[in-house]
């Protein structure tokens, strides 16, 4: 069943731009459910990625929907849409979330991509006021240019925390493992 899933959502989308897997930001994503919108930097695809991101809780998993712009060529609109599932698996202390998600850069050479991975994480609270959400997030990438071109399977990895430090406030950092953006930073306001 497990592997006739990742199968499934991995051949369900169709991926990138000329620079392959570099159509997918860094996703910004902990084992922590929410509601939150925010904005981030990345360092891809190009020299400088702005994004904001809106987030909604859906039943037991939350909905994210992206817009942004990415300094490559002569500029690509980005956009984008994730699905975030925590996993009720007895491992402690780790959390678990599976993640689904489309991403498209319109601009020479426009594409889209698409990804399923798993978030593996946990959350600290020992300083009252202050919890700390360290993650590793691997996952399975098609991609390919979206008028022409074949179809390629990437594996991308990034590791990340989430630091929420005011009632209202995170700061979120992620850096990649793999091919596409290194680094990003954000800051996502709660609701």
């Amino acid at each position: 069943m497990k592997k006739a899933m990742w199968v499934a959502a991995a051949a369900a989308v169709l991926g990138a731009t000329q620079a392959h897997a570099q159509v997918f930001t860094l996703p910004f994503q902990s084992t922590v459910r929410g509601n939150d919108i925010g904005l981030y930097l990345s360092d891809g695809p190009g020299d400088l990625a702005i994004e904001g991101i809106w987030r909604r809780n859906f039943g037991t998993g939350d909905l994210g929907l992206r817009a942004g712009f990415a300094d490559l060529g002569d500029g690509y609109v980005l956009l984008g849409a994730d699905w975030r599932q925590p996993l009720s698996l007895p491992v402690p202390p780790l959390d678990l979330a599976l993640t689904l998600g489309a991403q498209g850069a319109i601009g020479d050479g426009s594409g889209i991509g698409g990804q399923v991975g798993l978030i593996i994480g946990h959350t600290f609270t020992e300083t009252p006021g202050v919890r700390i959400t360290p993650f590793i997030h691997p996952r399975v990438a098609v991609v390919a240019p979206l008028f022409d071109g074949d179809a390629e399977l990437d594996v991308l990895a990034d590791v990340g925390a989430d630091f929420d430090f005011a009632p209202n406030l995170s700061l979120r950092v992620g850096a990649n493992l793999g091919d596409g953006a290194d680094w990003g930073i954000g800051l996502a306001w709660r609701r």
